[in-house]
């Protein structure tokens, strides 16, 4: 009996716990159900958008930017006149160095010694030039008082000249040991730089070959080319801007070489930097210059493109409420999605053609976040 009245007991609590439990199953998915419902209800805000008003244009400017390097004014390989051994080196690659000063000297041992022979064979001529001149005075005084024949005195000064062109001679061939011993140093032809040492102490060089490259200090050039149909856009004397990286500065042009590159079909413009923002002989550097081309098309900024299909690219724009555009911002729209061809690029804006029209309100930026048929608020822009 206890038995039976135990099971009754535990079965009705049992089924009040579920009773309770399902309950608050209900009441929960009620609510949850009832919030839905009022969600679904709220208005959707419109998103803010920013906006620029285009305008059609006939034409535009178009920046080109052509590429070149900058170079020294000067540039040259130097060496020796004549052939011998080096025997130091003066100066080392990357030393600056200034005009007229030694860099490098071969060995000069068999000049000095060519100098010595003929130095003392001129004192031997002259001694022979004194005695012909002595010589040649008496037989003079001999003539006039009838003691000595003229054929003789025509000997004499035979012998007095020929001793003179000896020593003219010898004097030349001196000067010429002179001038070896010289040129047995290279000297800078001009203020600059070594850039570049092609061979060391104790090399054996032939006459003309280089030893060093120096470039020029202080005066640069930049050596650009720009496509033949430009020729007529640049004139000596003109200024424009040139760029390496993040320095910029101007150049004047200063030569343009008519040769014309078969390869690339440029002109090579020269321009010296007029003022050094801190160029580097070698660097690459960019010269702008501006077209203007007829085509008709809007500029819309660069962040408002976005990829459309069969490889064009569209922008959104908003097509306002019944209001005037006096009321803006805060007015709102609804977004239109409109295919663009591109037809320039620059930094920050792109010039385009296509079904935008004159004075169409573009989105500028943040175009992934909508979508066709959308309503926005114009936040700012114009």
């Amino acid at each position: 009996m206890k038995k039976i009245v135990g099971y009754i007991f535990g079965t009705i609590l049992r089924f009040g716990v579920l009773a309770a439990v399902l309950g608050g199953g209900f009441v929960f998915g009620g609510a949850l159900i009832a919030a839905r419902t009022a969600q679904q209800e709220l208005p959707n805000e419109p998103l803010p958008v920013e906006v620029t008003e285009v305008i059609q244009q006939e034409t535009y400017v178009a920046t080109r930017k052509f590429a070149g390097r900058i170079a020294p004014q000067q540039v040259t390989d130097v060496g020796f006149q004549l052939g011998g051994q080096i025997v130091e080196i003066l100066v080392e690659e990357g030393a600056p160095v200034a005009e007229g000063q030694g860099m490098a000297v071969l060995d000069t041992e068999q000049l000095i010694n060519r100098r010595d022979d003929l130095t003392a064979q001129a004192r031997e001529v002259e001694a022979q030039l004194d005695r012909a001149e002595a010589t040649l005075k008496r037989t003079q005084e001999l003539v006039e008082q009838g003691f000595s024949s003229r054929q003789a005195l025509d000997n004499i000064r035979a012998e007095r000249d020929s001793a003179s062109a000896r020593a003219d001679r010898i004097a030349a061939q001196i000067s010429g040991v002179e001038t070896d011993i010289a040129d047995a140093t290279i000297r800078a032809p001009f203020s600059g730089q070594v850039v570049r040492q092609y061979l060391d102490s104790g090399s054996v060089v032939q006459p003309g070959q280089s030893v060093f490259r120096i470039n020029e200090s202080g005066v640069l050039e930049a050596r650009i080319g720009i496509p033949i149909t430009f020729r007529s856009r640049v004139q000596i004397g003109e200024r424009f801007d040139v760029s390496a990286g993040a320095l910029t500065t101007t150049g004047t042009i200063t030569a343009i070489v008519s040769d014309v590159n078969t390869q690339t079909r440029t002109l090579t413009v020269i321009l010296k930097i007029d003022d050094d923002p801190g160029f580097v002989a070698r660097d690459l550097v960019r010269l702008s210059l501006t077209e203007e081309i007829r085509e008709t098309g809007i500029w819309v900024p660069a962040k408002s493109l976005h990829e459309s299909l069969r490889g064009l690219w569209s922008v959104f724009t908003v097509t306002l409420n019944e209001a005037p555009k006096e009321a803006l911002p805060e007015r709102e729209g609804r977004l239109e999605r409109k295919d663009v061809e591109v037809i320039h690029i620059e930094e920050d804006r792109v010039f385009v053609r296509g079904t935008l029209e004159h004075g169409d309100l573009v989105v500028s930026a943040g175009t992934f976040r909508f979508v066709p048929g959308q309503t926005v608020r114009i936040a700012r822009g114009l």
